[in-house]
């Protein structure tokens, strides 16, 4: 059985993660490289910033030959699933050309982010909004949203949490030079936006590193504690098992649940300190697996209450990766469960 995957080949990416996770399932999992695809077509933009203007003016035109190849690919390839991460690429008419060409193929989408934010191009655009008819089933990550996206006109609409992949999320262990390089009191692994900046300048004082993308953006003093690059992979795991404390901002429209790294951080046997989703704790034990908070005050109270409690800290960190790696978190079986909706249908 065959799944064509759309998304991106960068090894530490969602499609790549998909695509073992299907492996493990006993499927084969062909990715259609959309993003890649999409950099090509504005790869005549050597500006960074008049890549940004034609990207925000004319991404629809720059997207239809992307929509072109991917018709051709669903032809060579003959799949007996279609799994779309995102959509952001596709518009709602080569949805439904190939639902008119090749009807015994249902379309599934999984949406990371919230469809309904079209304000940030980032995050969605129209087409995403317009196609979600079309599909035959709609993965979202948040419970919250399910209810809008049946409003929307979805067909079926299927929770799908996100989860670790233990190829690349795990413990590692750390020399002592580079326990130096990556560690510290407190670690952020993400990129920037204003949000996690507000959040971070409560914590100038602190033995505090961020890795990520864009923090030349921050203010001079977060600018400081940036490393100048992003950690992935098993630097991530350095990262986690270097630091004492992992912090994780859920973004605004992640408040409300979780985020990749709810379990990325746990599963590489890090010690997780974030602010409240209200779905985080339906994966892990508040003040026994993980620890959250929900005011800036709160944040830097445990925070120096668990870096004056090195074996509680321990303790929780332990019993967090035991909690993940016990259950059901893994992209194989969020793998295990999309095959089984698909079974159903069929």
């Amino acid at each position: 059985m065959k799944i064509l995957l759309t998304g991106s080949k960068v090894d530490y990416g969602l499609a790549m993660s998909y695509q073992r996770a299907f492996k493990e399932n006993n499927w084969e999992a062909v990715i259609f490289p959309e993003d890649e695809l999409y950099e090509e077509e504005l790869r005549f933009a050597k500006n960074r910033y008049l890549r940004g203007i034609f990207h925000r003016l004319f991404w629809k035109l720059f997207c239809k030959s992307i929509n072109k190849k991917f018709i051709e690919t669903i032809k060579k390839e003959k799949p007996d699933l279609i799994f779309v991460l995102k959509g952001w690429h596709f518009s709602p008419r080569t949805l439904l050309e190939i639902r008119k060409k090749y009807p015994a193929i249902p379309i599934f989408c999984f949406n990371q982010e919230n469809p309904f934010n079209t304000r940030n191009l980032s995050y969605s655009n129209s087409w995403i909004v317009r196609s979600i008819p079309i599909y035959d089933v709609y993965f979202i990550w948040v419970k919250f949203l399910i209810e809008k996206i049946k409003k929307a006109g979805a067909k079926r609409v299927e929770y799908l949490p996100f989860g670790y992949d233990p190829v690349l999320h795990y413990p590692v262990k750390v020399t002592a030079e580079e326990k130096n390089h990556y560690g510290s009191d407190i670690a952020f692994v993400g990129s920037w936006d204003k949000e996690r900046e507000r959040w971070f300048n409560y914590l100038w004082d602190y033995d505090f590193k961020i890795w990520g993308n864009a923090w030349g953006r921050a203010n001079k003093k977060l600018q400081e504690k940036w490393q100048k690059r992003a950690a992935v992979g098993e630097e991530f795991s350095k990262v986690c098992n270097s630091s004492k404390i992992v912090l994780d901002i859920l973004r605004r429209q992640m408040i409300v649940s979780h985020s990749m790294k709810t379990f990325e951080i746990p599963a590489c046997g890090g010690f997780l300190l974030c602010n409240q989703g209200e779905e985080v704790n339906d994966f892990f034990k508040e003040g026994e697996e993980i620890v959250t908070f929900n005011t800036p005050q709160e944040m830097l109270e445990k925070i120096d209450y668990f870096l004056k409690n090195e074996e509680l800290r321990k303790k929780i960190a332990e019993a967090g990766y035991k909690k993940l790696v016990d259950s059901d978190y893994s992209y194989t079986d969020r793998a295990k469960r999309i095959l089984e909706i698909y079974k159903i249908l069929i």
